[in-house]
Order: structure tokens, then C-alpha cells, then sequence
């Protein structure tokens, strides 16, 4: 750079030389006067400043270069010191704020106080590809306590530490590379919900536990059906013929076509001894109680086809509108109120742009399925009613989200059954 100015200095004062001789040997009729001369000269220097000028931006623009790229030598340097385990770990999770409005009406004669509380609720997680087949996972919460269902934390103890914290997530996932698409994979542990599923059924903060086998035929196509087998692990307390372990499968698809969506399954899950006495859990939650032959307390068996459909339909590129539907029925139920074993749902909701708007509802009987495991802002099992909410995605890592629950039972005069109840829930939601 510094040579091409000096070129373009020589070249001037050159010129201004040979000027300067042409005046002195020209005869005085053909010399340019002084006045023209003075005008040349005058515009030689103004390019000459000109020049200067264009060099001190070039420079100033090298310099500003040369910086980036040390700074990007120095970025990756410090990268490859840290070591690889590092690099293959990726946090994520979110902190949820709520504040809850609930009102109740009597039941039988008896009538229960409302309530408005704020809570908090707080989830961290870690994934780490530790081999190219093979992910390890876990996932801290709060609210930790024997029911599964919630993770709330209930702000107002005089300030005092959230103490309730759990693992929720600790798995091992496998996805062997032999297998055309990575379309076979293998989870064991405490794993993120491997059912194509909805709140009919499943709470969405339950998590279940044991071994996950799913293959999924023509991954990354547009149709995708999968076959999913699992074993569960409910309970353990002594030998094996005394635990509770829950086998279930489904078969189901996943597809798109042009605009679009639908995804469906149909599946079966056996309940095992949950039930038995010594082996009811420790929340019912709707499921009714009660007394065998031998005076033994006791809940019905559960043997649960369910059958599932969600079809979508993407109408702008930012706006989507989808409904869903799910039937559930207790082949197994037993006891006294065996005939109480039919549960369905459904719903729709409308997407468009930042704003979303949907409604559902659900009418679950109290034995159709296994009450601990239930959705509780909707009321677990024994419950019907309608369930409503609005939301604002504010920026990418957060929303607002507004619910509204109007839900009875289903059957009010059944042993466990809860006040009908309105509830409003409004969430603020940030993800990290």
C-alpha cells in the first residue's frame, strides 16, 4: 500500500516539473499563462490531497481486518483448549411464573374455600452426545414430591429456600448408525415422554420410567410410521413378583402433505398390579377406592387401549389451525364401579403469527385410566369440562399464556370425587 502512494506522489511531482519546464523554455506566444498555470497546479495539489485521503481509508480498513481475524484466531484457539467432553454438552430449560385464581362450588352439601396463590416453577436440563450413537441426559426441577404431576413451587414461605427439588429426566439414549436413517432407537431410565400422547391420558409433567424400544420407518420422509415398545417401572418394593411394571405399545404415523399435518396412534398399556393392595399409589386422584372379598383395600385393574388423531393445516406462513381427538377405554376395569371405564377428548386451536386461541375438553371416567399419571390443572380422573386459553409469543424465548378450567365430576357421587371448579391460570413463560 505504502509503495503505491509513493508512486502516486512521483508521478505528481514528475508532472509538475515537466510543467514547470514547458513554461520556462516555451516561446511567450505558445506559454500558458500564469493565471492557467496557477489553476493546474492548484488542481494537482487538491488530487494529491484527494489521494492522501483515499490511502488513510485503506488503511483504516486494513487495520479494522486485521483485528477481526485475531479476534476469530483467538475465538477458536480458546474453543480447542476447552476439553471435548465440554463441547458435546447442551443446557437447556425454562422458569415458568404463574399466578393461579381458583373458586369451588359445593359438592354434596359440602362446599371448599378458593384460593389465589403465585408459583414458580424452574427446570434445568443437560444433554450430552458422548458418542455418536449414544446421548446421555438429565433434568433438575422443582417441586419434587411423591406426585408426578406438578412441578410448582408455591411462592410465600417467609422467604425461605425452595427446598422441593428432583430429578425428573435421567436416561440413556441409543440410535445405532447401522440401522438405514438412525431410525431404531433405544431409551432406558427416566425418560422425556416416548408416547404420542395428550392430557386425556398424561399429565405434561409426568415422566415415565424404564425401558423404550421405537422404530421409525422412512425417517426424515414425509410420512413416517413408527412402532413403539415399552416396559415400564411403576413400583418396586421387594421381590419381582411383588413390583408393579406396566408393558404397553403403539403403532402410529407421522405425515405431511403440502399444507397438511397428521399424526395418529393406537395403543394398549397394561397396568400390572397397580391397584392391589400395598400397591395403590399414593395419589388416587380420582380413582375410586374400595373393599375386596378378603377386607382389603383396593383400586380396579387397568388395561387401556387408547386411540389418538391430530390433523393440522398450515393456511399462511405464519398461521396454522389444527384439531385432535382421543378415546380411551379400561378393558380391565374391576370392582365396583368396573362400568366407569370410557374417557375421550378433544380439542382445536388456532395459530397465527405471535397470538395463539384453542379450546378442549375432556369427560374421563373414574376408572378409565390410572388417576396418578392424569392431567391435574383440568382435575385428573372422574372429571369432564371444558378448558380454554389464549397465548403471546413475546420474543423466541418467552410467552404469555392465559388458561381458564370450568371442569365437575364426572360422577359426584363416587368415593374421591372433587368440587366442581373455574380456574385461571396465567403463565409467563421464558426458556433458556
Amino acid at each position: 500500500m505504502t509503495s503505491r502512494r509513493s508512486r502516486k506522489q512521483t508521478a505528481v511531482v514528475v508532472l509538475i516539473g515537466l510543467l514547470a519546464l514547458g513554461y520556462w523554455l516555451a516561446p511567450p506566444a505558445l506559454a500558458a499563462s500564469q493565471v492557467d498555470l496557477e489553476a493546474k497546479i492548484k488542481k494537482l495539489e487538491q488530487s494529491l490531497q484527494e489521494l492522501k485521503q483515499e490511502l488513510k481509508q485503506v488503511q483504516t480498513t486494513q487495520a479494522k481486518q486485521e483485528q477481526v481475524v485475531q479476534q476469530v484466531a483467538a475465538s477458536k484457539a480458546a474453543k480447542s483448549s476447552l476439553p471435548g467432553w465440554v463441547e458435546r454438552i447442551t443446557f437447556y430449560g425454562d422458569t415458568r411464573f404463574r399466578y393461579e385464581h381458583t373458586t369451588y362450588d359445593d359438592l354434596n352439601g359440602k362446599s371448599k374455600t378458593g384460593k389465589d396463590r403465585f408459583r414458580v416453577r424452574l427446570r434445568f436440563g443437560v444433554r450430552s452426545q458422548i458418542h455418536e450413537d449414544v446421548e446421555l441426559g438429565f433434568r433438575m426441577v422443582t417441586g419434587a414430591d411423591s406426585d408426578p404431576t406438578s412441578t410448582n413451587q408455591t411462592m410465600g414461605n417467609y422467604f425461605a429456600e425452595y427446598s422441593k427439588w428432583g430429578i425428573d429426566r435421567a436416561y440413556i439414549k441409543w440410535t445405532p448408525s447401522a440401522v438405514p436413517g438412525k431410525g431404531l432407537g433405544f431409551e432406558f431410565g427416566k425418560v422425556p415422554q416416548p408416547f404420542l400422547t395428550t392430557k386425556t391420558i398424561w399429565d405434561g409433567d409426568v415422566v415415565p420410567e424404564g425401558a423404550f424400544l421405537k422404530y421409525t420407518a422412512n425417517k426424515g420422509g414425509a410420512w413416517q410410521p413408527f412402532i413403539l415398545a415399552a416396559y415400564m417401572t411403576v413400583s418396586q418394593t421387594g421381590e419381582w413378583s411383588s413390583n408393579v411394571y406396566a408393558p404397553a405399545a403403539q403403532l402410529g404415523v407421522r405425515g405431511k402433505t403440502g399444507a397438511f399435518r397428521f399424526r395418529g396412534a393406537a395403543g394398549y398399556t397394561s397396568w400390572g398390579n397397580l391397584g392391589d393392595p400395598g400397591d395403590i399409589p399414593p395419589n388416587v386422584h380420582g380413582n375410586p377406592e374400595y373393599m375386596d372379598s378378603s377386607g382389603a383395600t383396593r383400586l380396579s385393574e387397568f388395561r387401556v387401549w387408547d386411540i389418538y388423531a391430530r390433523a393440522g393445516y398450515k393456511f399462511a406462513k405464519k398461521g396454522s389451525v389444527d384439531v385432535w381427538g382421543h378415546y380411551l377405554n379400561n378393558v380391565g376395569a374391576t370392582g365396583p364401579n368396573k362400568d366407569k371405564d370410557v374417557g375421550w377428548g378433544a380439542g382445536g386451536s388456532v395459530k397465527y403469527n405471535k397470538f395463539s386461541f384453542g379450546a378442549w375438553y375432556k369427560n374421563i371416567q373414574a376408572n378409565a385410566s390410572p388417576g396418578f399419571i392424569a392431567d391435574s390443572d383440568s382435575g385428573f380422573v372422574n372429571r369432564k369440562g371444558w378448558v380454554l386459553f389464549a397465548g403471546y409469543k413475546i420474543w423466541k424465548y418467552g410467552k404469555i399464556k392465559f388458561s381458564y378450567f370450568n371442569t365437575e365430576p364426572e360422577d359426584e357421587t363416587l368415593d374421591g370425587a372433587t368440587n366442581a371448579s373455574q380456574t385461571f391460570l396465567a403463565d409467563f413463560i421464558f426458556k433458556f
